[in-house]
């Protein structure tokens, strides 16, 4: 599974061939693993997206590449994929959150949380500039610690990534992921925590429920990161882990030993939910650190 950035592969966002939940981790990996479901899959529940589309009328890609599908899920063949900014026209839906669009002569359907009217379309998300109100667009170390303290207390909620700036309805999660339940609207797993930290691949409200990545992407590509020495971590670095169908990804804090204690900002389980805690990683994660910083 490739990157999302702009200009870089699929998407619904997302292609996933390989998903990075599993059963129980095997002795490979280090104990703490955390299920992330694959980009595309999550149920859309956003207020700001799907919703407001209406058939008959035109919207605009706002994922960094789209992928147009031949049914409703990512059980169904790809099309083709579609740049951020695409112009499509709303024939049908919604299905589970997903839109009958076409773009061109082609029709296809394509998930509606990276959608929207297209007299709402801002290009800035497709530059990767811009901001919002709530905690959108700028990526400094101080802007992402805040978006990040703001997110402490949410859920676990496997395959989303979303939180309020008010502390409010934190929702609850039961169970082990990713046989687990999840109740009220708001909060994250694990890549989704850390892509709305970062605000990658482009700026999004805190409130606008997205899950571009899985950390299949954040391990293996580097298109809005690049791997750095682990010894050199700083902060607004992340450590992540992938393999055998599983993984985890968590923010760094600070910590002068990046091998022992370190304070970290993580969507860590469902027993947890989105957390700030001091905790040791395995040597078997490891360092990405975001353009820009």
């Amino acid at each position: 599974m490739s990157a999302l950035g702009v200009a870089a592969c699929s998407s619904d966002a997302g292609s996933p061939a390989v998903p990075d939940a599993g059963g129980t981790p095997d002795a490979s990996q280090p104990p703490d693993i955390t299920p992330d479901q694959a980009p595309d899959a999550a149920p859309l529940e956003s207020p700001d997206a799907a919703a407001s589309l209406t058939v008959g009328q035109m919207a605009r890609v706002v994922a960094a590449t789209l992928n147009l599908r031949t049914g409703p899920g990512t059980t169904n063949a790809i099309l083709l994929s579609m740049p951020c900014g695409t112009q499509v026209t709303v024939v049908g839906g919604p299905s589970s959150g997903w839109w009958n669009v076409k773009d061109g002569a082609t029709a296809g359907w394509a998930s509606g949380s990276y959608l929207v009217p297209d007299a709402r379309f801002d290009p800035s998300v497709c530059s990767g500039g811009g901001a919002d109100a709530a905690g959108g667009g700028s990526a400094t170390v101080a802007d992402i610690f805040a978006r990040a303290k703001l997110g402490v207390g949410y859920s676990y909620y496997w395959g989303h990534g979303s939180w309020r700036d008010d502390g409010t309805v934190p929702g609850s999660c039961s169970g082990s992921c990713p046989s687990c339940s999840h109740t009220g609207q708001y909060g994250a797993d694990c890549s989704g925590f850390l892509a709305k930290v970062w605000q990658v691949p482009s700026p999004s409200l805190l409130t606008t429920d997205l899950h571009p990545y899985s950390t299949v992407n954040f391990f293996n590509d580097a298109t809005h990161w690049s791997k750095v020495d682990r010894a050199t971590l700083k902060p607004a670095d992340a450590l992540v882990y992938n393999a055998n169908g599983a993984g985890h990804i968590m923010l760094f804090e600070s910590g002068t030993d990046p091998w022992g204690s370190i304070w970290t900002y993580e969507a860590r389980g469902c027993s947890s939910g989105v957390a700030h805690n001091l905790r040791v990683a395995s040597s078997q994660f490891i360092a990405i650190r975001r353009e820009g910083l």
